[in-house]
């Protein structure tokens, strides 16, 4: 699966092959041994994608645990942060997002259900509790989501260094002051 999900990221779902696959995961390239874990190719893909939306959970379960810093302006600041790292981690799954899976509609909207709308959701959730005086917390978490996906998706496109020559820590140190003014940075945990 690993393999898969590399090539896929790499060099495209349909530029992959079956035997580049079986060639990465260690079976003998062309003989066949794949299929005997998964009916076709678009099952590991199906098999990918299911797997991205089982680890998100990991931040999911981030953005509700006690385990965020103090200060307003700190815990959406590790909260941004972890976002980066997810993106990071699930750069080939981005990839096929941005890429390919246009073309598998209903794959598509597996992801939109299954990953997009439910760290949304999340997203807007931690706004709601951290931010209880902003009129359109879905908005902002969209905005936010935006933002952070856009400059990860800036970065992976130019080999890990942002074209604005803006550093990750600038970035979300910036994306933060914006989202929480300074007198709204209450020391109190929520």
């Amino acid at each position: 699966m690993a393999a898969a999900m590399d090539l896929f990221g790499r060099q495209g779902y349909h530029a992959t092959t079956i035997a580049q696959i079986e060639a990465a995961a260690g079976l003998s390239a062309g003989a066949g041994g794949l299929y005997r874990h998964f009916k076709s190719k678009r099952a590991v893909l199906e098999e990918g994608l299911e797997r991205q939306a089982t680890a998100g959970r990991r931040l999911l379960s981030y953005l509700d645990g006690d385990a965020l810093p103090d200060g307003r302006r700190e815990r959406f600041l590790a909260v941004a942060r972890a976002g980066l790292a997810r993106l990071e981690e699930e750069r080939d799954v981005n990839r096929l997002l941005l890429r390919d899976l246009a073309a598998f509609p209903d794959l598509l909207d597996l992801v939109r259900e299954r990953e997009l709308l439910r760290m949304h959701q999340a997203v807007t959730a931690f706004l709601r509790a951290e931010l209880p005086d902003e009129q359109d917390p879905q908005a902002v978490a969209a905005v936010v989501m935006a933002a952070v996906s856009h400059y990860w998706i800036m970065a992976d496109v130019y080999g890990g260094n942002h074209p604005h020559e803006v550093d990750t820590e600038r970035f979300l140190r910036a994306l933060v002051r914006l989202v929480v003014p300074e007198e709204q940075d209450v020391p109190t945990k929520r």
